[in-house]
């Protein structure tokens, strides 16, 4: 069970569909029917796989092994797993690109660069990642996943983009925002390592986890505005079971409290919302 755990954790199959969820939410609440987004929904997973392939591998090379780091040494036995399904991700990639329309081709330009940049070294003599640079890391996770799950969507059924849409998206940014924070906590000592600035290491883990729970009452108010009541009790649902798994993450030692609880909870979101129509939460 535990072989299998691991490797649907760190095969990077399971935050893919993390992503999956996340987009197919956007579309629902749009009322349009995943089965005619295949494309969209494709592109999302294999781009998510090839992302946190790329992640992992660099990671694992640039991590100091005095850490000790027990999902690195977890990655490592999978190193070659995740370089086979990397290869699987770009050509599966590669055909669900070339079914989407011309301006969401264009629009995932932005994207894709800023995630190379993210985990792929390339500033100044050290090879910094965008990651590396104080403070970015958590703001461009957010930005990215955001525009990814929300806004190709937009672009890809021409919604048409209003205050409304500006909400959803901006909705959609805190909530990842709220969830990241906890990943921060758990990369104190190896951020440390590296001399990256943190929000938690600046802050304290206290004021983090008030950060954190100020943001989830904030993003509370925007969904009770922008969506029908079943959908917006289905999100308080999620924003609840959200909050007490930030509150407590920093005293959780195990990566799978992040890896599963934390990125799950966009799975659970997803579930939530979908169910919202049958069970009129």
């Amino acid at each position: 069970m535990v072989k299998f755990i691991n490797f649907l954790l760190y095969s990077n199959i399971y935050i893919a569909f993390c992503a999956v969820a996340m987009t197919a939410q956007t579309l629902y609440v749009f009322d349009i029917n995943i089965k005619t987004s295949p494309a969209l929904l494709g592109l999302v997973f294999f781009s998510t796989l090839v992302i946190y392939a790329l992640h992992r591998l660099v990671s694992l090379s640039k991590v100091d092994k005095s850490l000790e780091v027990e999902r690195f040494k977890v990655i490592g036995t999978y190193k070659r797993h995740i370089q086979i399904y990397a290869g699987l991700g770009i050509l599966g990639g590669g055909i669900c690109f070339f079914a989407l329309s011309r301006p969401t081709q264009y629009a995932l330009v932005l994207p894709a660069l800023l995630s190379l940049g993210y985990v792929i070294p390339f500033m100044g003599n050290k090879k910094l990642r965008l990651r590396d640079v104080h403070f970015v890391k958590i703001f461009l996770i957010a930005i990215v996943w955001s525009y990814v799950t929300v806004f190709l969507p937009f672009l890809e059924f021409k919604i048409a983009i209003g205050i409304r849409e500006l909400g959803i998206l901006l909705e959609r940014v805190l909530f990842i925002f709220v969830i990241t924070l906890p990943f921060d906590l758990r990369d104190w000592e190896i951020d440390k390592k590296n001399q990256v600035r943190t929000i938690p290491a600046t802050i304290g883990v206290k004021n983090t986890l008030r950060l954190a729970l100020f943001i989830l009452i904030i993003w509370g108010l925007f969904f009770f505005k922008m969506y029908p009541l079943p959908i917006a009790l289905a999100l308080l649902i999620s924003g609840i079971s959200t909050g007490i798994l930030v509150y407590y993450s920093p005293r959780q030692k195990h990566d799978y409290y992040f890896t599963a609880l934390m990125d799950g909870t966009m799975i659970l979101q997803y579930v939530l919302v979908f169910l919202s129509a049958y069970f009129k939460i």
